[in-house]
């Protein structure tokens, strides 16, 4: 990954719809260095949501997700890096990660750590026949390999 790219294609996000970037490595391992991370506030979505439906009922889940993981969002000048989004693939919260997130980047600038992979233009999560299987080949937002 080339880091001039990444800061180039962050300064001009705000001019997409979808202000969204995602982070992928090209062996599905993910090392969360990057030299200027001090410019981001980082969201860690799993503590976020596991904290946020404590108290929610499991098949009310799906009401609460966006408007709990929205509450981290404050700043829409700010750039937020969301890591450990593995929750999102859950099949109790009965959601669609990639949805959810290009929802949120209509009013937020996010780059996200993909915790799976990018190939032949599509994002996977986990591998195929594992319950949280998840791929996408049809997304807005860009997505940058390291």
């Amino acid at each position: 990954m080339n880091i001039n790219s990444l800061k180039k294609e962050i300064q001009e996000m705000e001019q997409w719809w979808h202000k969204l970037i995602f982070l992928c490595n090209r062996n599905g391992q993910f090392n969360t260095t990057l030299p200027f991370t001090e410019q981001f506030e980082k969201v860690n979505v799993n503590f976020i949501l596991s904290q946020g439906l404590l108290n929610v009922a499991k098949h009310k889940y799906p009401l609460y997700v966006e408007d709990i993981l929205l509450d981290a969002f404050l700043n829409r000048n700010k750039v937020y890096f969301l890591q450990h989004i593995d929750i999102l693939f859950d099949p109790v919260l009965q959601v669609h990660p990639i949805r959810l997130l290009e929802n949120i980047s209509k009013t937020y600038k996010i780059v996200v750590e993909w915790p799976g992979k990018y190939e032949d233009d599509q994002l996977y999560y986990a591998e195929y026949g594992h319950p949280e299987y998840f791929s996408c080949r049809e997304f807005e937002g860009k997505v940058i390999l390291k």
